[in-house]
Formats: C-alpha cells, sequence, structure tokens
C-alpha cells in the first residue's frame, strides 16, 4: 500500500472541500460490515456537508465531466466511513467497486465515468488499489443522486 495514503486521501479531502456527513444512527443496516478479513462498504453518493452535490442524471442536467466529479466524491464518502471506523491505513486492498450511474438512456461512457472513482483509488492506495469493477447504468438513484459508489475491501489483520 502506499505509505503516503492517509496524506493523498486528505488531499482530495481538501481539493474537493469535502465535508463529511453524520451518518443516520435510525437506518435499519450499517455503513461497514465486517466478515472474516472483508469490509462491505455500503452505497454512497456524492455528499458534503449534508447535502447531495452534482444531483439529477448525466445526459441530462449533467455532463460526463460532472458525473466523473460525483463519482469521485461518491469514493471519497466510502472511505471516509472506512476512515472514521478503522482508519484507512487499515485498509489492504480494494477488492471490488460497485458504481451506478443515474444517466439518460443515451449515456454509454459509464466505464469512463467510473474510471475517475477507480483512478482516486489508484492514486491514494498504489496497486492495492486496483480492484474489480461493475459499472451500472440506473434511471434513478436515491435522493437524485447522480451516481453511488460501493466497496468491498481486504483489512489488515
Amino acid at each position: 500500500m502506499n505509505s503516503n495514503a492517509k496524506e493523498i486521501f486528505e488531499r482530495y479531502k481538501t481539493e474537493l472541500n469535502f465535508k463529511p456527513t453524520t451518518p443516520r444512527s435510525d437506518r435499519p443496516y450499517t455503513g461497514v460490515k465486517y466478515f472474516n478479513n472483508c469490509a462491505f462498504i455500503s452505497g454512497n453518493v456524492a455528499f458534503s456537508n449534508g447535502e447531495v452535490l452534482y444531483s439529477g442524471r448525466i445526459g441530462d442536467n449533467l455532463s460526463i465531466e460532472e458525473g466523473k466529479k460525483s463519482v469521485v466524491l461518491a469514493v471519497i464518502n466510502c472511505l471516509e466511513l472506512f476512515d472514521q471506523d478503522k482508519g484507512i491505513e487499515n485498509i489492504d486492498s480494494i477488492l471490488k467497486m460497485t458504481g451506478y450511474l443515474s444517466c439518460t438512456e443515451a449515456i454509454t461512457e459509464h466505464p469512463t465515468i467510473l474510471n475517475a472513482a477507480s483512478e482516486v483509488l489508484l492514486d491514494i492506495f498504489g496497486e492495492p488499489g486496483r480492484h474489480a469493477r461493475a459499472a451500472l447504468g440506473m434511471h434513478t438513484l436515491p435522493l437524485n443522486a447522480s451516481s453511488e459508489i460501493e466497496l468491498i475491501v481486504s483489512v489488515k489483520e
């Protein structure tokens, strides 16, 4: 793993002007579920300071570039959940990312859009950030979000 992972992660948060959103405790699920040496990080949208950024549909009111910004912020939210719980330095490897994009039927660049989030993981973790992935187009997402990302990571023992 990149020895500067925490520093790079913090730089992304600063560049994005990211303000963590406190998870609600009244939900019937958890933000991170651990099993053996894996952490399953629930789907996260592009939240910052309690609001969804880049809301809407890619190809309608959002451009592909805005879609890329949305997935970057969504993956930062995933990492923030883990960081608050165990510390990002305890991620051994990113195993899988699933990305959901709210987009029009004309948009077929799902992999290109999701590459923005994949590149963040490679930048933060180095080669252990390389992962399996699915990129899916949806008609709508919760809270009118344009993207939602979920991660499966291996945790250092």
